[in-house]
């Protein structure tokens, strides 16, 4: 791919567990990749991460303190080719006491989103821009749920502080206001985004094995660490490869055009129910159930949707992973972490 090695991406998010692995998929693929953070301690961590360590030539940072400040990425867009755009704020980052919904999770998707829309249309360089944004984004309705049913923009009833409520509006309101930018401006790049359901798989981020449950891993390892919850939760997964994969192959004009959802969801865009992580994780790993390490016994309802996957499926030529490869990969990080540090104690 000599020519993709001249093309560089400019990339938000990568301190996390779909960022970073987006950030290798795309170092892999030939391109260039110019890092935004936040700090230089985000960039000494990056740096130290032995999966970025041999593409060292192919990446270049830049701070950006206050992603919400307007003009925060005038400088960061000089001269990219492609933005993919995954900052975003996490639904359990925070104690519930002491959140503010506002400032924590809407502001900062909106804005972020609409400031780094901003600085594009400045640098004339930038083809397109890729959005993480989520099916939550998607209007709920019975039978399979559409990449270009959007819900419709919220009243003006204050957002419950509730996390993952907040978390939806903050992804409604930031892709209308997206959608409103680019009808209004017109610029010369499009804009396309990636819809993923909730993400599993090994987080390379991480060194130790309490931190495998962190972000959307938590409830695969609370099942097979067994924590029992009566609340029923989502049961529209997709593999972290798969996810990373598509936010790649979506920079690509041949394959996706612009105003394309990807919707990015596993077993043919239909629900899997949480429990059977248990069986699987007892067949994969029966050392570690009769060491103790996977405890088992945990207990999770899967609330029932089902989405359309075609286009992810037949422009971006993704076949997705399983369940059985998530909980492989998830549990497979843990048991080989927990395994060395009972080794080293």
């Amino acid at each position: 791919m000599t020519t993709e090695k001249q093309l560089l991406i400019l990339i938000t998010g990568a301190t996390g567990m779909v960022g970073f692995k987006t950030l290798i998929e795309a170092l892999e693929a030939g391109y260039r990749a110019r890092i935004v953070v936040r700090h230089n301690g985000s960039i000494e961590k990056l740096r130290g991460n032995q999966r970025i360590r041999r593409h060292e030539r192919d990446i270049d940072f830049t701070i950006v303190p206050d992603q919400q400040t307007v003009g925060a990425f005038d400088d960061a867009v000089r001269n990219v080719d492609y933005i993919i755009h995954l900052a975003n704020p996490i639904p359990g980052s925070w104690d519930d006491s002491e959140i503010d919904v506002k400032r924590d999770i809407l502001d900062p998707a909106i804005r972020g989103s609409t400031r780094i829309l901003e600085s594009a249309i400045k640098s004339p360089s930038v083809k397109r821009i890729v959005m993480t944004s989520s099916i939550v984004a998607l209007a709920p309705r019975s039978g399979r749920m559409r990449p270009d049913e959007i819900a419709p923009m919220m009243d003006n009833s204050p957002v419950p502080a509730d996390q993952w409520a907040a978390y939806t509006a903050s992804k409604v309101m930031a892709h209308h206001a997206s959608n409103a930018f680019m009808t209004k401006f017109q610029p010369r790049f499009d804009l396309v985004r990636t819809m993923p359901a909730y993400v599993q798989g090994r987080n390379d981020l991480v060194q130790h094995k309490e931190e495998v449950r962190q972000g959307s891993n938590d409830i695969l390892m609370d099942l097979v660490l067994g924590k029992q919850t009566s609340r029923p939760f989502m049961g529209a997964v997709v593999h972290l490869d798969d996810v990373a994969r598509a936010h790649v192959l979506a920079l690509n004009p041949a394959l996706a055009d612009g105003g394309d959802n990807f919707i990015l969801a596993a077993n043919g865009g239909n629900s899997v129910e949480w429990n059977e992580a248990t069986d699987i994780a007892s067949e994969l790993f029966p050392d570690a159930v009769e060491s103790g390490i996977l405890p088992l016994g945990g207990y999770q309802l899967s609330t029932k949707m089902a989405f359309d996957v075609s286009n992810s499926e037949t422009k971006l030529g993704i076949q997705f992973k399983g369940f059985d490869q998530m909980v492989a990969s998830v549990v497979g990080q843990y048991v080989e972490l927990a395994t060395q540090e009972e080794t080293n104690f």
